[in-house]
């Protein structure tokens, strides 16, 4: 949500000051990331100040100010503005110093819409935050190798840690502190909901679920902004588009068809959806955007770790969304972690997917040379404790933050607002299980049984094997040299192995295996 350098000792000799849409403290600076959907404000006295940006606020038709406000404020307003702050139901990063020590510390919100990464240089005690992971890949970087173990081997953790030393993100409701000698991080105390609280009966819980998820949307400045909303063909998204077709007077809608060709069920599916919107909308064919696969990126290519594997694809429909006007992109995302059971609750039978995920772990296993191996199977100390948000839901809106941002948009995900959340953890299992709760609501909402129980959704499993396939020569040269293997984590000869299995065979679990190689290699090699 902001990019920021701020050096300890500037805390003590300068008060911050606005310049332009920046604010200045001497030599330091911090730039919140300019979009209608934010706002932001700086409240500061002679002893301390803060600044917030956050996520603006619609009540009834009122909204916040865009523009940066200064304020000179008594000790007791600038407590009450901040605890305002704390309480913000929408996305946040707070910034607050105090002159004496000097001491800083850095807050995040707990939704994760546009996370910051930080690093703190030890030498000038200074704190560098960016939302763009690749503003820190400027210098060469050492990589963590024990990060990198775990993700080779198919573990899934959300992390402060990052594959490079010393590049750590503000988690979702973390903080960080830095004074003059002393450097801390905080994970924070985002409780899961309790065991008491899921399952509860309600009277009508389609309608608790209904009018929470409206309530959700209008809380956005969609007045102000062109909104797109991302509908993919399954319930998730269309649940998201349904609710805020019925909030804006404007929609554009756009998604990706599968399959060989079109794909007659999903389209079908989706043109029901739609109209019930009357918006415009934007099908790509997935065979027309599939992935590039190239292990040398350019410069001005560089990508995280973690990073979306369909990315060309999302790029030329998020494209099509910023050439029509549209500032917000509504999204499905967290559709799966809301209708997930407890662990009090009877467990669903061993499904294909997690043979799958057992073969395709088996396989990434093989890749690694024993000293990786045994990185990865040491205890997961550094991942951030259970929260209301799910850390599934947290990663992949950490993959999509960057590209979105990049193109002046806003990402909203309404699936994983904690209002959202705490409403559906109290739905009775029947409601959640094989998301019907979703089901009934666009029952209800279209008047039909577009998505009746038992159907098939279409999935992205037979593009990344197709993709391979094709540029299987390409890659095979391109791993003549294999940054992981000189790092000593991964066998070169398992992993071509590994290659020519998915080139002949287009197995799933196989590639798998062999993506997560090679966008770890990928990455790793933008830091050589």
């Amino acid at each position: 949500m902001l990019k920021a350098t701020l050096r300890i000792g500037d805390l003590e000799n300068f008060d911050p000051a606005v310049k332009g849409c920046s604010i200045a403290i001497g030599e330091s600076y911090i730039r919140p990331f300019q979009h209608k959907s934010l706002e932001s404000a700086l409240v500061k006295n002679s002893e301390q100040w803060f600044f917030v940006i956050r996520e603006r606020q619609r009540v009834g038709d009122e909204f916040g100010t865009h523009s940066i406000a200064t304020a000179n404020a008594a000790a007791d307003q600038l407590r009450q503005h901040y605890q305002q702050c704390m309480h913000w139901p929408l996305d946040f990063v707070v910034i607050e110093a105090a002159r004496r020590g000097p001491r800083l510390r850095v807050r995040a919100g707990h939704i994760g819409s546009l996370p910051i990464y930080f690093h703190v240089e030890e030498r000038t005690r200074t704190v560098t935050l960016s939302w763009d992971f690749v503003d820190f890949l400027s210098s060469s970087r050492a990589i963590d190798a024990e990060i990198l173990a775990h993700h080779l081997s198919m573990r899934t953790f959300y992390s402060a840690r990052q594959p490079c030393m010393g590049i750590n993100l503000l988690t979702a409701g973390a903080t960080l502190y830095v004074e003059r000698a002393e450097t801390s991080f905080e994970y924070g105390s985002l409780n899961p909901f309790t065991d008491e609280l899921s399952g509860r009966e309600q009277s009508n819980g389609l309608l608790e679920f209904a009018n929470t998820l409206q309530e959700v949307v209008l809380s956005r400045p969609t007045g102000i902004c062109a909104s797109a909303a991302e509908l993919s063909g399954g319930m998730d998204s269309a649940s998201v588009a349904i609710a805020v077709g019925k909030s804006v007077e404007t929609l554009t809608c756009g998604g990706i068809l599968l399959g060989d060709g079109n794909s007659p069920r999903q389209s079908d599916r989706r043109a029901r959806v739609l109209s019930a919107l009357n918006c415009r909308d934007h099908a790509l064919e997935m065979h027309a955007h599939m992935p590039a696969i190239d292990l040398n990126l350019d410069a001005e290519r560089r990508l995280p770790l973690t990073s979306e594997y369909y990315l060309e694809a999302f790029e030329a429909l998020w494209d099509r969304f910023r050439a029509d006007g549209c500032e917000i992109v509504w999204s499905g995302i967290g559709g799966d972690e809301l209708c997930a059971c407890s662990t009090i609750e009877e467990a669903p039978s061993r499904s294909s997917s997690s043979r799958h995920l057992e073969i395709a772990v088996e396989l990434a296993e093989g890749l690694l040379t024993k000293r990786a191996l045994d990185a990865a199977h040491s205890s997961f100390l550094f991942s951030a404790p259970l929260s209301a948000t799910v850390s599934t839901f947290l990663l992949a809106s950490l993959c999509h933050a960057r590209p979105l941002a990049k193109r002046g948009l806003w990402p909203v995900r309404p699936l994983g607002d904690p209002r959202l959340i705490d409403t559906a953890a109290k739905l009775p299992l029947a409601l959640r299980a094989g998301k019907e709760i979703f089901r009934s609501y666009l029952r209800n909402r279209l008047a039909c049984d577009v998505f009746p129980p038992g159907y098939v959704k279409e999935t992205f499993a037979l593009v990344l094997p197709k993709a391979i396939a094709a540029r299987a020569d390409t890659i095979s040269s391109q791993l003549s040299a294999c940054a992981l293997a000189d790092f000593g984590l991964v066998s070169r000869k398992s992993v071509m192995a590994l290659l020519n299995r998915v080139s002949a065979t287009h197995e799933f679990s196989a590639t798998s295996a062999l993506v997560r190689f090679l966008w770890a290699e990928r990455f790793v090699r933008q830091l050589c």
